[in-house]
């Protein structure tokens, strides 16, 4: 029979953790999956990279965790206050008894998904220096053959390529047709960076596409693509959309051109202003030319009237005289600083002599006081002096009476040999 209290018999027991995975159970199966709309509290990124958050509306509060797999797919960097919808199962935690949502999706609201993601990825690369101003590098100033990663059926590529053959007809440009839109496009546009940075006769790159809507674009705002162009040899100008449109991408490259006409124009100088510079410059070194001339011929004459022109053996003999006057102090430099040199080194080396010497003497005298002193120390000295040394049976040394029980036989080690002994009886 059951046990009885006031009120009634006690109903069978089960313990609390029998009572939490049963209250788990009707969860699970009771509430399985849901949409859940709510604002964002108490926020912890853990290090083990789970995401633990609050979701609250003004009646009611609901526990979250987001675990790193999930976590790892978020577009959108998480933070308190945010509004969002989080998809997920409810279950208990067992170990704190509480119910909790296991989120497995999370979707911004009033703020759009891909700007908060836009945002997330622009700050955590620019924390890592990968848009750093050293990184930038300038673009060659004659390239011979430019890559381009664009659509070749899009009207960028026929933009630049127009832009490329007015500014400077000898140009080479060698297109890598890639997807600018879509899942696939991110991956095959880095693709394509990798593949041309492999060659070696390419002297810069033009990545981008024609304008469009954020989504259109998005391709360019992926890691995959902002990594290939920082990892990029070849300088790299980014030229995505219209001038408005800013990309990820944009802050990778090298240059951001705010057009695919303009990252033409800014690739390539313009040949018509580089023909006028050069005949420019062929003017100023005629003219430079034409003044040199006339300064040597004034020079010449000068040369012409002067007196070392007229008497050219004086002046030959004069040199040869002041020669000889260097030639000779140059020698008697020399032996001086030859001698002294000499004194310094015999100096230096009887220096030596001696303090080798002195060392030699005390190292002697402190190893013979050390040789003394173990001597002194030796049992063989103990031995040398008519002592006797007692070791048990076991080879241990007996150092008192009270080590040997009689009976017990002995070992008795003397100068000049050893006694094998039976001790009758110990006395104090």
């Amino acid at each position: 029979m059951p046990e009885s209290v006031a009120g009634g018999p006690i109903q069978p027991r089960c313990t609390v953790s029998e009572a939490t995975a049963l209250i788990k159970e009707c969860l699970e199966k009771g509430v399985g999956w849901l949409w859940v709309e709510g604002e964002i509290s108490n926020f912890l990124a853990h290090r083990s990279g789970h995401l633990y958050f609050t979701l609250k509306d003004p009646g009611a509060q609901l526990r979250c965790v987001m675990f790193r797999g999930s976590a790892g797919r978020l577009r959108a960097a998480l933070r308190d206050g945010l509004r969002c919808v989080v998809q997920g199962r409810v279950t208990v935690y067992e170990r704190g008894g509480q119910y909790q949502l296991i989120a497995e999706r999370l979707v911004p609201l009033g703020e759009g998904e891909l700007q908060l993601a836009f945002q997330a990825l622009k700050e955590r690369l620019a924390a890592e220096g990968l848009f750093a101003a050293e990184r930038k590098r300038p673009l060659p100033a004659y390239p011979e053959t430019i890559g381009v990663v664009t659509s070749p059926t899009g009207a960028a590529i026929r933009d630049i390529e127009r832009v490329l053959r007015r500014r400077w007809p000898p140009i080479r440009i060698l297109l890598r047709p890639t997807l600018v839109q879509g899942p696939e496009a991110a991956p095959d546009i880095a693709r394509a960076i990798a593949e041309l940075n492999s060659r070696d006769d390419i002297d810069l790159l033009i990545v981008g596409r024609g304008g469009g809507s954020l989504e259109d674009l998005w391709a360019f705002n992926e890691e995959a693509v902002a990594r290939a162009i920082a990892a990029s040899r070849l300088p790299v100008v980014s030229a995505v959309g219209h001038e408005i449109d800013e990309t990820i991408a944009d802050f990778a490259a090298d240059l951001r051109a705010p057009t695919p006409s303009a990252a033409a124009e800014l690739a390539v100088p313009d040949i018509r202003e580089t023909v006028a510079a050069a005949r420019a410059v062929r003017q100023r070194a005629r003219r430079a030319l034409l003044r040199l001339l006339g300064e040597a011929r004034l020079r010449l004459r000068s040369i012409e009237r002067s007196h070392a022109l007229k008497s050219p053996r004086d002046r030959l003999r004069q040199n040869a005289q002041r020669a000889d006057e260097l030639l000779g102090r140059i020698e008697l430099e020399a032996r001086r600083a030859l001698r002294a040199a000499g004194e310094r080194r015999e100096r230096l080396v009887e220096r030596i002599a001696r303090s080798a010497a002195q060392g030699l003497l005390l190292a002697r005298q402190r190893l013979a006081h050390a040789q003394a002193r173990i001597e002194a120390l030796s049992p063989r000295a103990v031995l040398e002096r008519g002592y006797a040394l007692a070791f048990d049976g076991a080879g241990r040394l007996v150092a008192s009476a009270a080590s040997a029980a009689p009976g017990e036989e002995l070992r008795l080690v003397l100068r000049d040999g050893a006694l094998r002994c039976r001790v009758e009886a110990r006395e104090s």
